[in-house]
């Protein structure tokens, strides 16, 4: 039985259907902050959000034999006070969870902010909820440093929002 392999590589905007897709899967199981009604409605709305990626930005794909598997997006703060920090989210296909997709997109992404000058902490915001994303990321090193109570209230629920964050250098 042949293996197959996981590529990391930058997003282009051919991968927008993809994207579009596992997006909309995780919406549809809960996951994430926004409603449907919030997501992007468009093919062409997905294609502009991937190309706005410019370095020290980016936007990473998981691909395996062609088929886009999962992705991530890097944001640095949008202030010069804060740009030595950046946000990301990540998604991976149902198929794919707890096969390490996602820890591959988030280690080529840590690789990637250690190897630029001026990135310094990682953030991200999980819902209290995602047991599995938070293992995965305090097992990167992640470590929690605060929790937004009744931060949303989606579906006739409220669910806290744990903030996280990777230090990657001593300032």
């Amino acid at each position: 039985m042949t293996q197959t392999r996981c590529v990391i590589r930058k997003g282009r905007t051919e991968d927008a259907l993809y994207t579009m897709a596992i997006a909309k899967e995780l919406l549809s199981e809960g996951y994430g902050l926004k409603h449907h009604s919030e997501f992007h409605d468009s093919l062409e709305k997905e294609r502009a959000w991937i190309s706005r990626y410019e370095e020290p930005e980016f936007f990473l794909v998981a691909e395996m034999d062609g088929d886009v598997v999962g992705f991530l997006n890097f944001d640095l703060g949008a202030l010069s006070s804060t740009k030595h920090q950046g946000t990301f989210g990540v998604s991976v296909k149902r198929g794919r969870r707890n096969k390490g997709t996602g820890r591959k997109l988030v280690g080529a992404m840590i690789d990637r902010c250690r190897r630029t000058a001026g990135i310094d902490i990682i953030r991200l915001n999980v819902l209290e909820s995602n047991a599995r994303a938070i293992h995965l990321y305090e097992s990167l090193d992640f470590q929690k440093e605060g929790c937004f109570q009744d931060y949303i209230r989606k579906n006739g629920r409220s669910e806290n929002l744990i903030h996280m964050a990777l230090h990657l250098h001593s300032y």
